[in-house]
């Protein structure tokens, strides 16, 4: 085995570190959210097209920072469940415009506090003010 790979199998590599700790942050999510038939990432779509008020899904994908076919695949069964309408921009008839419903409005309303629950779950593992350094330390990764 070469120094590298050695290095990666002790868990050192940084990428596949994060990738880890995600996964299990998701489980969290997901498992806090499952009782309103939501997983994490739909909480955040839902989330995000209440902030943006009216986003197209190309500058919802942008915020984001997804692919915007992820994102449309993500946003289909939030659609089919009446949560999400989404109409062509008046605009640009090519783009689609996202809007809640107001099913959407109340999902998102009760699984917020699923999800502040999560959040207080995740906040009791870390020391005091050691949740704003990871907030900080991921926020440099991602400028990475």
């Amino acid at each position: 085995m070469t120094p590298e790979l050695a290095e990666v199998m002790t868990g050192a590599c940084y990428c596949l570190a994060a990738r880890k700790a995600a996964r299990k942050l998701v489980r969290l999510y997901d498992s806090a959210l499952a009782p309103h038939g939501l997983t994490v990432a739909q909480f955040s779509s839902l989330a995000w097209i209440k902030a943006m008020k009216r986003p197209t899904v190309q500058r919802m994908a942008d915020r984001m920072e997804l692919d915007q076919s992820a994102l449309s695949r993500g946003l289909v069964p939030l659609e089919r469940e009446g949560l999400v309408t989404s109409e062509p921009d008046p605009e640009d008839g090519r783009r689609k415009v996202l809007r809640l419903t107001p099913k959407g409005e109340a999902r998102l309303s009760d699984a917020a506090v699923a999800w502040k629950q999560a959040q207080r779950q995740v906040e009791e593992t870390q020391d005091d003010g050691g949740i704003d350094d990871l907030v900080d330390a991921l926020s440099r990764l991602g400028a990475v």
